[in-house]
């Protein structure tokens, strides 16, 4: 039995089942994760297994010829999802300069990302309220898609 109190003395309340349509009446009551929810995560991780083994059956990678030592005309380049990050490279060119463009600005950038809890505490969760969380993610995106927008040219205009 659930008291309730309501202006004045608390009154028994009768415990109900917890349906879709009632589940936001009683934000006390709360519904239990195991098993219909572990059971709904395995049957999607289930199916998703099965759409990525049928994918990879019915179109598979493509094989290219064997590696030639003797080749001297290959030109390296990283796989698509690299390509904003090898862009790094090209704007700090040298010697002394890749360790930073590598591995400096990743990390500090790495460990902004971390702060933001910290820097923007706001109580708010509206995006219009948010300036700083709203334009820090743009700036991120921003500036991947530049990269990856001037990796990708500069690979296809790459001669060979």
């Amino acid at each position: 039995m659930v008291y309730v109190k309501a202006k004045g003395a608390a009154r028994p309340i009768e415990e109900e089942e917890i349906t879709a349509e009632n589940v936001f009446d009683r934000p006390d009551r709360t519904s239990g994760f195991f098993p219909g929810q572990v059971l709904a995560d395995l049957t999607v991780a289930f199916v998703l297994l099965a759409i990525v083994v049928v994918l990879s059956y019915l179109v598979p990678a493509p094989l290219t010829e064997p590696m030639d030592l003797s080749t001297t005309t290959y030109v390296p380049r990283p796989e698509w999802f690299y390509f904003f990050y090898d862009q790094m490279l090209i704007f700090f060119p040298g010697f002394a300069m890749i360790p930073f463009g590598a591995i400096v600005i990743p990390t500090v950038i790495f460990f902004l990302f971390c702060a933001v809890p910290w820097i923007d505490n706001e109580p708010v969760y509206e995006p219009t309220k948010r300036p700083f969380v709203i334009m820090l993610a743009f700036l991120v995106v921003l500036v991947v898609f530049i990269n990856l927008f001037l990796a990708m040219s500069r690979i296809l205009n790459f001669p060979g």
